[in-house]
């Protein structure tokens, strides 16, 4: 089975046209994820216009890429489109294969990556949600980052509750046998990351556009990593390092992506009331950062814990407070006390709790050369400053699953 993202639009008789368009779908593969419905006006046409319900599927099919292309492009005539020269045309339907798994191509049919999705804030931000955590081949952003990079370029953009709970009640009641998840938003999906691949080509792989700021700084930092490489005696021009520093530059995207994060985007309203008063605990939460010092990597586990008082924060959204300090410049200490002090600030609970372990590759593999190593860090605040209710959190840390 393959991964395949559809973007959906429809601005004739779109109430009826939305849904209708989700029930097709299924006669393609398996849907693992649905969006929410967006509202949004439409792109290149005059004001007159009509808006556009649009949203977004990950889809799991045994259709190879144009041959889902064509299927899509079936059930749009069977639902009335008829294609014309004008692109801005209203239309009762619109299923654009937007990614393909890891595929990357361009054959004068059809493009993966859909270039759209970089230029077009509310296309991300659909997308972000079905699958946050997907890497756009070749080398990223996920979707949850290119939506935060984009955020300013949605537009007029607002959830409609009414299609979006018609949807999710759709998948419900269609699909007896597939455990669907009807916010996925609030679950983590992860997408192995695209390997390199020799039958790509060296155009293919810069084919993902970029804002001036973004190639900039890209440029920067080629030019400094050229320098590194010619400082330590390399030669940066041989086969093997010739596309390093565009590598590297890419890569620091990714590996630094928390200063880019939008705090609150990303906790998009996810907070309840909850009568629930006992400790809420998410525990073995793995995250990967650099040290601040030697930019080198550090990694390990964090275990977050909070008493709530009246309000509790959706669960996915704890292991991206994490990553959001994580994927920054770092020393453990700090990022354990912003960690602590952007839960407490958030939710006003009776306490929190943030225990780090970590090891460290700048003490591990240089310096003392301690491979076996590990730091451990913590914050306490509240109740948690109780010796007997921090002496029940490591009980429950102890417990096994």
């Amino acid at each position: 089975m393959n991964d395949a993202y559809i973007f959906i639009g429809s601005n004739i008789e779109r109430e009826k046209n939305f849904p209708e368009a989700i029930k097709r779908l299924h006669a393609l593969g398996k849907i693992v994820a649905v969006s929410p419905v967006y509202d949004t006006p439409a792109v290149g046409g005059n004001s007159d216009t009509p808006r556009y319900y649009n949203g977004a599927v990950w889809l799991k099919t045994e259709l190879a890429p144009h041959a889902l292309r064509n299927a899509l492009h079936q059930i749009e005539a069977e639902m009335g489109r008829a294609r014309t020269s004008d692109k801005n045309a209203p239309r009762p339907i619109d299923l654009d294969l937007v990614l393909y798994g890891e595929a990357m191509f361009d054959d004068g049919e059809l493009k993966i990556p859909d270039p759209k999705i970089f230029e077009r804030g509310f296309m991300a931000l659909a997308l972000s949600h079905v699958n946050p955590d997907y890497v756009i081949p070749p080398d990223g952003p996920t979707l949850a980052e290119l939506a935060c990079r984009l955020k300013d370029t949605a537009g007029q953009v607002r959830e409609v509750a009414d299609a979006t709970q018609q949807v999710r009640q759709l998948m419900k009641t269609s699909l007896e046998e597939q455990a669907f998840m009807p916010d996925a938003s609030e679950h983590t999906f992860r997408t192995p990351r695209a390997s390199w691949n020799p039958a790509v080509s060296q155009i293919e792989e810069d084919t993902a556009p970029e804002s001036p700021d973004k190639a900039a700084a890209h440029r920067e930092i080629e030019d400094a990593v050229r320098r590194i490489l010619i400082s330590i005696g390399e030669d940066p021009n041989r086969e093997g390092l010739l596309r390093t520093p565009k590598r590297v530059a890419r890569a620091y995207d990714e590996l630094l992506a928390g200063y880019e994060v939008d705090p609150a985007a990303m906790i998009n309203g996810a907070i309840f009331d909850a009568e629930y008063d006992d400790m809420v605990i998410v525990k073995d939460i793995e995250f990967y950062s650099l040290c601040e010092h030697h930019i080198l990597p550090f990694f390990g586990k964090v275990h977050v814990a909070y008493i709530p008082n009246g309000k509790v924060l959706g669960l996915s959204k704890i292991p991206r407070i994490v990553e959001m300090y994580a994927r920054r410049l770092q020393i453990q200490e700090k990022m354990t006390q912003e960690i602590a002090d952007f839960l407490n600030d958030l939710l006003h609970p009776r306490g929190v709790a943030v225990i780090v372990t970590g090891q460290h590759m700048c003490s591990m593999m240089r310096g003392v050369n301690q491979s076996e190593s590990k730091m451990v860090t913590q914050v306490m605040f509240g109740e948690f400053q109780n010796r007997d209710v921090a002496e029940q959190l490591n009980d429950r840390l102890r417990q096994n699953d």
